[in-house]
């Protein structure tokens, strides 16, 4: 998913580059099973992530596709050495990838998970990425890739044909919004839950701004509760489940809901479905003031290559709902809601903040903290970013009665919570998870953050 502004146009387009469920992805074909799988074919949704590559250069770029995949094939082929981290995720992943043939011979080429400082090679992605260089997203969606990934869905037992490749399309469309406290925040639209950001920021601009820590994160779960209950209610595939984005970010559905919020009480939540830290987020804004919020996640990494392509496949589906009563039900051509969302903040039209941040469903919890650390506190990027944060649930499981708060909140804001109900659980200093990426724009300034959380952040300026 990506929100791009263009400095000349003067716009910001979202551009939504997931998958849907293949055509032969009903629930009568998983109601069998008793849920959808988490590994192999049956897990995974359409590709989406090279069209829309395409898209945005063809929109918005000034180097084409095939010069710019020209470093990650040198990658692909010439290899690269393992960090400790990846090291580590690989040796994760050995009990699943051992099911699948391709996706040992790729990662684990001596029959075992390699160790950090390994030049881990992918020929067979390099010559994939050959392909797309040379003839473009077509090759992948109608040509000998198309062919090559069907090929290996038949032998694996998957749902895809040619046709579902063939017929997936990105969509280019306007970001929702709202306003907040003067500001004008925009989100990715369905089906990214990033609306749940926007209801939450309502909610809480209908309540009196407070200083108190323990009163600002009882209101901001609560009012996280409520839009995440919205998102359950009501959050679907807009071709198949049309929401009404401006009646549920309005004024007046902020203030109705934010009454049902006590402030010396918690509530229950919904069960929301498990999610998995498997995302890359970035965010970049160039000398002409280009802005672009850009985040990519396989879910939780699936365990298949597909044959002999070198592409080790998501698995978004996942994210669906097998309960025929649900908005997010599974069903043939249908893109399931994602946890994946971007955001940017505008005054006057002119994008002045823009951030993310991977993490799995607490995304939006984060970005919620965020954005009201540099709005309502006034925080600076870096400030906004290393100031303690709360997460609900934990990072690959849900439950409605956790809330995991970072250590230095201090004993005497986890006594307050603790007394109005809330389930609270210390955590480390530094271990709520996420890694936020911030940048400001304030006149010829560019000032940005990165998280010092476990992960991986940066800031690079030149």
């Amino acid at each position: 998913f990506m929100l791009v502004a263009s400095a000349d146009r003067r716009t910001v387009t979202a551009i939504n580059g997931s998958g849907a469920a293949p055509r032969n992805g009903t629930i009568d074909r998983y109601l069998p099973l008793g849920r959808i799988p988490e590994y192999g074919w049956l897990a995974a949704s359409v590709p989406g992530i090279v069209d829309a590559w395409e898209v945005a250069l063809e929109r918005f770029g000034t180097r084409s596709l095939g010069v710019l995949l020209e470093e990650a094939i040198t990658y692909a082929e010439a290899g690269f050495p393992l960090t400790a981290r990846q090291a580590r995720n690989n040796a994760e992943m050995a009990p699943i990838a051992a099911q699948f043939p391709d996706t040992r011979a790729v990662f684990f080429p001596n029959g075992r998970p390699p160790g950090p400082g390994y030049r881990l090679r992918q020929s067979d992605l390099a010559r994939t990425l050959r392909t797309i260089q040379a003839e473009g997203a077509a090759a992948f969606y109608r040509g000998a890739i198309a062919r090559a990934i069907v090929g290996a869905s038949d032998r694996g037992g998957g749902l895809f044909s040619e046709r579902d490749l063939a017929e997936h399309r990105t969509d280019v469309l306007d970001p929702i919004q709202t306003t907040y406290r003067g500001w004008t925040v925009l989100e990715q639209p369905p089906v990214s839950q990033g609306l749940i950001v926007l209801i939450a920021l309502k909610i809480l601009e209908a309540l009196d701004a407070t200083t108190d820590p323990a009163d600002r994160v009882h209101l901001q779960v609560e009012a996280h509760k409520l839009a995440l209950t919205e998102r359950l209610n009501h959050l679907g595939d807009p071709a198949f489940s049309p929401t009404v984005v401006e009646d549920m970010v309005s004024a007046e559905q902020g203030r109705a809901l934010a009454r049902r919020i006590d402030p010396r009480h918690a509530v229950g939540l919904q069960q929301e479905p498990p999610g998995h830290p498997d995302t890359t987020y970035l965010c970049v804004v160039d000398e002409a003031r280009n802005v672009v919020s850009y985040i990519h996640s396989l879910y939780a990494g699936n365990g298949v290559v597909a044959g002999d392509t070198g592409i080790l496949l998501n698995n978004r589906m996942g994210c669906f709902s097998l309960d025929p009563n649900s908005p997010n039900r599974l069903g043939p051509g249908k893109r399931p809601v994602h946890t994946l969302n971007s955001w940017m903040l505008l005054q006057n039209g002119i994008p002045q903040v823009v951030g993310g941040t991977p993490g799995s469903f607490w995304q939006v919890q984060t970005n919620l903290q965020l954005i009201s650390n540099l709005i309502d506190r006034g925080l600076p990027v870096q400030a906004a970013i290393d100031a303690p944060r709360w997460t609900m649930g934990g990072q690959t499981s849900w439950s409605d009665s956790s809330l995991s708060l970072e250590a230095r909140f201090g004993d005497a804001v986890m006594r307050s919570l603790r007394e109005r109900g809330h389930s609270v659980q210390p955590i480390g200093d530094w271990a709520a998870g996420g890694a936020a990426e911030v940048i400001r724009i304030e006149g010829e300034s560019l000032s940005g953050g990165g998280d010092p959380r476990p992960g991986t952040s940066s800031v690079i300026g030149y």
